[in-house]
Order: structure tokens, then C-alpha cells, then sequence
């Protein structure tokens, strides 16, 4: 884990709770893992059941006149049999059955701890090439079975798999972290890269932020979700899509909270859900506007609703689908909006 400090206990609390949220997704993989070791177990023991059995069967087969001047094993082996391991491949399967026990039943690589002054996506990196090393072991196997592992060339397999390796379906599989950092230390831009699958990264952070640091994450194919609430963390779970979630100790007014869920429509400001939106800070005339500024208005521009959608909301009726939209209509729309129809 890459971490030389521990958690506060706040921040600790906060992380347990997320990891509790996130439960479904946690026991899938174990669950996967675990039916994975068991199978490659069984595949071992059945290999060397066979190797002994076709040792006396050769014993029986070759008389007393062999005994002292035939080697039964050696005979054996000039024998072709799909269901005989080479003590090569068999030491392979061992070594990655024994990986996959240990991830089956080992729960903290979940949980990363970003040392203070660390770097966020670096950590995150470490974190999922760790849990590749349970990819590579698969992949080992597979090609241990078919006799097909070459050390100069597969022996990487069991010791860690990059994230920009896996595969679709090994993407799908992905384990959810929760990863605490602190609150200066909060870059979440660099996450871009690991969002894809079912990969899942809970943020858990202590102490004021910029007023929304995950806005540019939002993509229409990722889960976003900036809350104070762990309940919310069973939504951000369930959901088909990667995403990032971002869980504040406390709800404080500088802070945005929303969720872009990309199952919730088809444009942005449908996606968006803002519970609260920060009011926008003032930096002076002639000043440079802070960085994170660009965020909070990227923010509010995805959640703005366009006007015909709001003329919609007042009564009006809404053009078709792929129906064009004239000036006049769009002029329509935004009077209907300046005005109060209701009574």
C-alpha cells in the first residue's frame, strides 16, 4: 500500500464506511477469485493423480521381466496424455494458484493511503498493478495448461500487470478502492486514464476543497458523484459504469454536491443531479481567476438546463426529436421562461 502515514481516524472511519458501501463489488471479485484458485487447485491435483496412476499402470502393463531394466516413469512420459502436466508448467499453475488464494482472502489492498505531499494517480497506478498481478496469474494459467508458458517471455505475468494491459473483461472484474488523500494533495485529472470498465475509485478527503474537483472527470459514459453521504455510495456501486466518487468529511457551503450518472439521459444537464451549488466566489477585478474556478463554471454549464427544456417545464410544448429549432422558437422559449405561467 502506498502509504508511510497512517489515516487519521476521521478519515479512517470515512474509508470503512465507503469499503461497507462498496461491499457488492468487493465480494464479486473475491468471489471470482476465489472460484478461480479453487479450479486451478483442482486442475493441479488431478494432473498429478493422473501422473501417478499412469506410473503403475505402466508398472502393470510392462511385467515382472521390466523390473530393474525399465524405468516405468520415464516409459510413461514417451506416452502423449493432455490431462499430464510438465513439473515446469505444474510449478507455474502452483505459484499462481498460491497468488490467487492470498487475494481471495486479503481485504486491504482495497484501502490505499496517499502518503501527505504523495502523488494521487501514482498511487492509484501502484494500487490496480497490484491487483493485476491476479490478472497476470490467470493469463499464466491458461497458457500453463496448453503448455504454452515460456519463462523469458510470460514470467511477468506473475508478478504484475499494468493497468493499460488488461483486457476487457479483466476491466470488468476490477476491484473498488478507496483511496484517502489529503485535501492538498486532491488532483483526481490524472484518474482519467482508469476509468473504464467496472473500475470504481472512492476519494475519501478531510478538511475544505476546491468547490468541485471531480467536474472535469465528467464524460458521458463515467459515474461522477461529489457527496457528504455514504448512502450515496450504493447508486455510485450498482452502477454499470466506471466513476470516481469524492466523500467530504462534512457538508460545507464551498463544497458542490451532485452526481452525473450517464443512465439518467441523454444530454448533460439530464445526467446532472446538483444538490448543492456553491455560490461563485468573487476574485476581484484584474485578477486572474484561480484554476479551479474553470471547474466550478464547467460545472454549472453541464447542469444548465438549455431554455427550450425550460419553456417545456412552464407548459410549453417542446420540439421533436431531431425537429430543427428556428430563431423564432428559440426566442419563444427563453420569453417563456423569463415569465411565471402558473395561475
Amino acid at each position: 500500500m502506498p502509504s508511510d502515514t497512517k489515516s487519521s481516524a476521521g478519515a479512517g472511519e470515512l474509508a470503512l464506511n465507503a469499503l461497507t458501501a462498496l461491499e457488492p463489488r468487493v465480494d464479486a471479485f473475491h468471489t471470482a477469485v476465489a472460484t478461480a484458485e479453487e479450479e486451478i487447485r483442482t486442475f493441479v491435483n488431478h494432473g498429478r493423480g493422473v501422473s501417478e496412476y499412469r506410473t503403475e499402470q505402466m508398472l502393470v502393463e510392462l511385467g515382472p521381466f521390466a523390473l530393474g531394466r525399465v524405468d516405468p516413469e520415464a516409459f510413461a512420459g514417451l506416452l502423449p496424455d493432455t490431462d499430464v502436466i510438465t513439473s515446469e508448467d505444474e510449478g507455474v499453475l502452483v505459484h499462481a494458484e498460491q497468488i490467487l488464494a492470498d487475494f481471495a482472502v486479503d481485504h486491504d489492498f482495497h484501502h490505499v493511503v496517499v502518503e501527505a505531499g504523495g502523488d494521487l494517480r501514482d498511487a492509484v497506478k501502484d494500487a490496480l498493478e497490484q491487483v493485476g498481478r491476479v490478472f497476470g496469474a490467470s493469463r499464466a494459467v491458461e497458457l500453463a495448461r496448453a503448455g504454452l508458458f515460456d519463462p523469458d517471455q510470460h514470467n511477468g505475468y506473475l508478478s504484475g500487470l499494468p493497468f493499460r494491459k488488461w483486457n476487457r473483461a479483466e476491466r470488468q472484474l476490477a476491484p473498488p478502492l478507496v483511496v484517502e488523500v489529503e485535501a492538498e494533495d486532491l488532483l483526481p485529472a490524472g484518474l482519467g486514464e482508469f476509468l473504464d470498465g467496472l473500475v470504481k475509485i472512492v476519494l475519501v478527503v478531510q478538511g475544505p476543497t476546491t468547490p468541485a474537483p471531480l467536474a472535469r472527470l465528467i464524460t458521458p459514459g463515467t459515474y461522477i458523484l461529489q457527496t457528504a453521504d455514504t448512502a450515496d455510495l450504493a447508486a455510485f456501486a450498482r452502477s454499470p459504469n466506471p466513476g470516481v466518487a469524492l466523500l467530504f468529511d462534512a457538508e460545507r457551503p464551498e463544497q458542490a454536491r451532485f452526481v452525473h450518472d450517464p443512465e439518467a439521459g441523454a444530454t448533460s444537464w439530464q445526467r446532472l443531479t446538483v444538490s448543492h451549488m456553491p455560490e461563485q466566489p468573487d476574485v476581484g477585478r484584474g485578477r486572474r481567476a484561480p484554476t479551479w474556478l474553470e471547474e466550478f463554471t464547467h460545472l454549472q454549464a453541464l447542469a444548465k438546463k438549455p431554455a427550450l427544456a425550460v419553456a417545456a417545464g412552464n407548459g410549453a410544448e417542446a420540439p421533436e426529436p431531431g425537429e430543427p429549432v428556428t430563431p423564432a422558437d428559440q426566442l419563444a422559449a427563453y420569453l417563456l421562461s423569463q415569465v411565471e405561467l402558473e395561475g
